[in-house]
C-alpha cells in the first residue's frame, strides 16, 4: 500500500535577497509521497518547514527559570514558582517533554528528507547541487538534535557507557515504538558520522555566500567542536573550534554591534552568528515568541514581566560591558538597597532586555507581541562559543595562560578598550572563570543548565541565586534556595518524559525519577 505523506505547514520562513527562492512556503495538504516530492525544489520546501518546526524557545525558557538566570518579576502571577523555579522536575514536566519532542520531531523530518532525497535523480548540475546541499543540511540538523538529546538526558556526557537517548536514523512505522536507549559512545559515533558526511558534501559544492539561517559547513564544523567538548575530547574539540575561528570568515561582535545581534537582528551576516532559527513577523505569536518566555507582552516595564534578571546575575555585570546594556533594559529600576528592602520585588525591577528590547530610556522595544510584530530569531551557535571551547581545551591541558588569552579575546570584543588578562592560577580558577564568563555571554540563550552540568564540579560552582531572588518579605520562595539543588543532584539529568515512556515499553528511565 502506498504511504500517504502528510505535510502540515504553517507560515514558513521568509528570506531576503538571493535566498528568496529557498524559503518559499509549501501549500498545506495531504499528497501521495511521490506526488508531493518530485524535484529538489519540492524537497527544499519540506526542508524549510523542518527548520520552522525546530524554532522552539523551550530550552531558553526552561533553563533560565530552573537555574539562576531569573528572579520573580513584579507582575508574576504564579508562573514557574511551583515547578521550575523551585527545582521541581518530573517525567510530566513541560521542559523535558518539549526538549525531547521538538528534537525528535525534527529528526523524524530530517530522516524523511534523506529518504526522499535518495529517490530523486536530477540531471541538471544546479539541481544536483541543490539536492546535495539539502542532504548536507538534513544530516547537520539530525546531528544537532541528537547532540541536544544526549546533553540533556544522559547522566554523564563524558562517560561513553552512560545512556543517552534513542538513535533515530530512518522512518518508523506509527506503531514501531519499543526501543531501548543507546549509549553515549553510540550517539557520538552517529553524530560525527552524520557531520563527516555533511562536511564532505559541503566541500563538494560550489562556493556560495554564507547565511546564518541555514545549516552550513561552518555550523557542522562547530557542532563537531561542541560534540568533542561534551565528550571531554579536548584535542579534537580545539582543532575543530580553531577551524571555525580561522576559516569561517566570521568575526566576534564588538561593543557597537553586539546589541544588534539580540535586539534588532540587524548584525551583518559575517558577525557573530553561526546558525540561528529564523522567525518572521508573520510567525509572531505569544506562545512561541522568545521574549514572551519572560513577558506577557513586549520586553518593557509595561510588558508585564513574569520574570526578571536575577540579582545574582545582575551583580556580575559590568556597565562598561556591551552585554550589560544588551541584557538590562534601560527602564529597569535598580535599588542599591535591595538587600534590605522590605519590598524588593517592586523596588528592584531588573528587566530583561536581551531579546528584542531597546537601548534607549523610554524607547519602544523592537520585539512586539501584536499581529505581525517583530520577534527574535533563536540563536543556536555563535562564534564566541568557539573561543570558549579553546579556553576549555587550554585548561584541560593545564595551559592556564592560553585559557586566559582565549577569554580575553571575547572580553576585548565586548568592551571599548582592551581588558586585562584574566589571572588563572590553577585548574579550578580557570574552570570557574570560563563558567562565569559563559554565564554572562549566553544568558537567556539556553546554555546555563548544561554548562553547570558539565563544568560545575570542575569549577566548584553550582546554582548561584542571591537571597533576594528567593527569600525576602515580598519574594518568599524558600524552596528556590540554591542549596536545594546541589551539584550531586540527579536533577542535572532530565527525566525521560511520560510522552515517551507511555508508548515505549522498554526505554530506561533516568535515576531518581
Amino acid at each position: 500500500m502506498k504511504k500517504i505523506f502528510f505535510i502540515a505547514i504553517a507560515v514558513l520562513l521568509t528570506a531576503t535577497s538571493c535566498s528568496e527562492e529557498l524559503m518559499e512556503t509549501y501549500a498545506p495538504g495531504a499528497l501521495l509521497e511521490e506526488a508531493a516530492i518530485q524535484t529538489p525544489d519540492d524537497l527544499q520546501l519540506f526542508l524549510n518547514n523542518t527548520y520552522n518546526g525546530l524554532t522552539s524557545r523551550s530550552q531558553a525558557e526552561f533553563v533560565s527559570i530552573f537555574t539562576d538566570e531569573v528572579g520573580i518579576g513584579f507582575e508574576n502571577g504564579g508562573q514557574g514558582i511551583n515547578d521550575e523555579y523551585v527545582f521541581f522536575l518530573a517525567p510530566q514536566s513541560d521542559g523535558p517533554d518539549n526538549i525531547w519532542a521538538v528534537n525528535y520531531f525534527t529528526i523524524a523530518r530530517a530522516n524523511r528528507i534523506l529518504d526522499l532525497a535518495s529517490k530523486l535523480n536530477p540531471t541538471a548540475a544546479a539541481d544536483i547541487n541543490k539536492l546535495n546541499r539539502i542532504k548536507a543540511e538534513a544530516l547537520t540538523l539530525r546531528a544537532y538534535c541528537h547532540l541536544t538529546i544526549l546533553s540533556y538526558f544522559t547522566t554523564d556526557m563524558k562517560n561513553p557507557n552512560a545512556l543517552a537517548g534513542i538513535i533515530s536514523n530512518r522512518i518508523y512505522a506509527i506503531d514501531d515504538n519499543d526501543y531501548p536507549r543507546n549509549t553515549n559512545a553510540e550517539f557520538y559515533a552517529f553524530i560525527h558520522n552524520d557531520l563527516n558526511q555533511a562536511i564532505t558534501i559541503y566541500n563538494s559544492l560550489p562556493a556560495s555566500a554564507f547565511n546564518s539561517i541555514f545549516a552550513t559547513r561552518t555550523f557542522a564544523q562547530g557542532l563537531k567542536a561542541r560534540a568533542y567538548m561534551y565528550a571531554g575530547d579536548y584535542p579534537n574539540a580545539e582543532t575543530w573550534a580553531n577551524t571555525v575561528i580561522t576559516t569561517s570568515g566570521l568575526s566576534l561582535a564588538n561593543y557597537t554591534n553586539y546589541p544588534s545581534v539580540f535586539l534588532t537582528e540587524t548584525n551583518p551576516l559575517n558577525v557573530e552568528v553561526i546558525f540561528k532559527l529564523k522567525r518572521t513577523a508573520q510567525q509572531n505569536a505569544q506562545a512561541t515568541n522568545l521574549h514572551n518566555a519572560w513577558y506577557n507582552g513586549s520586553p518593557s516595564i509595561a510588558g508585564a514581566p513574569w520574570f526578571e534578571i536575577s540579582r545574582a546575575l545582575f551583580n556580575k555585570l559590568n556597565p562598561s560591558d556591551t552585554r550589560y546594556r544588551t541584557l538590562v533594559h534601560p527602564n529597569s529600576v535598580i535599588d542599591p538597597g535591595y538587600a534590605t528592602s522590605v519590598d524588593v520585588r517592586n523596588s528592584d525591577r531588573l528587566l530583561i532586555n536581551k531579546h528584542g528590547g531597546t537601548l534607549t530610556v523610554g524607547g519602544t522595544p523592537w520585539a512586539g507581541t501584536g499581529t505581525n510584530g517583530n520577534n527574535n530569531d533563536i540563536k543556536i551557535m555563535r562564534l564566541s562559543e568557539m573561543y570558549f571551547i579553546r579556553a576549555e581545551a587550554r585548561t584541560a591541558a593545564a595551559d592556564y595562560a592560553g585559557a586566559a588569552t582565549a577569554l580575553k579575546v571575547i572580553q576585548d570584543a565586548r568592551y571599548t578598550t582592551p581588558q586585562p588578562l584574566p589571572v588563572l592560577t590553577n585548574a579550578t580558577s580557570a574552570w570557574k572563570a570560563i563558567l562565569d564568563e559563559r554565564r554572562i555571554e549566553f544568558a537567556f540563550e539556553g546554555y546555563r543548565y548544561i554548562d553547570i552540568k558539565r563544568l560545575g564540579t570542575l569549577a566548584n560552582s553550582g546554582i548561584d541565586r542571591h537571597p533576594a531572588d528567593y527569600q525576602s518579605s515580598t519574594s518568599n520562595y524558600p524552596a528556590g534556595n540554591p542549596a536545594n539543588l546541589p551539584l550531586s543532584s540527579y536533577k542535572w539529568t532530565l527525566p525521560i518524559p511520560n510522552s515517551e515512556t507511555n508508548v515505549n515499553s522498554v526505554i530506561q528511565q533516568n535515576p531518581g525519577y
